[in-house]
């Protein structure tokens, strides 16, 4: 029985759904939610793997209510959206019909965001700038189907910020399709 062909080039795009696994202060933010992206990479015969991807996630809008101290109570929005790239390490392994593919990715984040009319709430949001850019740290796993020149899966990333204060970390399934030319 001939094993799995790692080396090469391929392309695969994906689509999935992530979410936030922090706060910022007591601001939930959900900067993920459904994600589009692209990764491109080269695999050499042993494995080893080189790539840039580039995620653009949707993000959703959160209603939130806001107790002051002084002041009376509201409510507002949290509306933000993320697009994240970098470049990736990784290594694929060959399992019987399938390809393990593990990856360790360094990037940026740039989170945009809007509260609508609670100026308090975005000067309270630590004094960031809107787009917020932060460095990702990115470990991912995928379970990868090739079939000649095609290949699909699922692969899942987990988004560190170095800034957790201003962009939170998240999690993201995805559905990867592509090809392998």
């Amino acid at each position: 029985m001939r094993g799995l062909a790692v080396g090469g080039f391929d392309v695969l795009a994906s689509a999935g759904w992530g979410v936030s696994t922090s706060t910022i202060g007591d601001l939930e933010l959900a900067p993920y939610g459904a994600t589009f992206g692209i990764d491109v990479g080269y695999t050499w015969p042993v494995g080893f793997r080189l790539g840039a991807q580039l995620d653009d996630s949707l993000g959703h809008s959160v209603l939130q209510r806001r107790d002051p101290r002084v002041g009376r109570d509201y409510d507002f929005t949290a509306d933000t959206s993320s697009i994240s790239g970098g470049l990736s390490l990784g290594w694929d392994l060959p399992f019987y019909a399938v390809v393990l593919r593990y990856s360790l990715r360094l990037g940026v984040t740039a989170m945009r965001w809007d509260v609508g009319d609670a100026a308090r709430t975005a000067a309270e949001f630590q004094g960031a700038t809107n787009p917020t850019v932060a460095v990702n740290f990115a470990p991912g796993v995928a379970v990868l189907w090739p079939y000649r020149w095609f290949e699909a899966g699922v692969g899942f990333d987990y988004l560190a910020q170095n800034d957790d204060g201003v962009i939170p970390s998240g999690f993201i399934g995805k559905l990867l399709i592509g090809v392998r030319p």
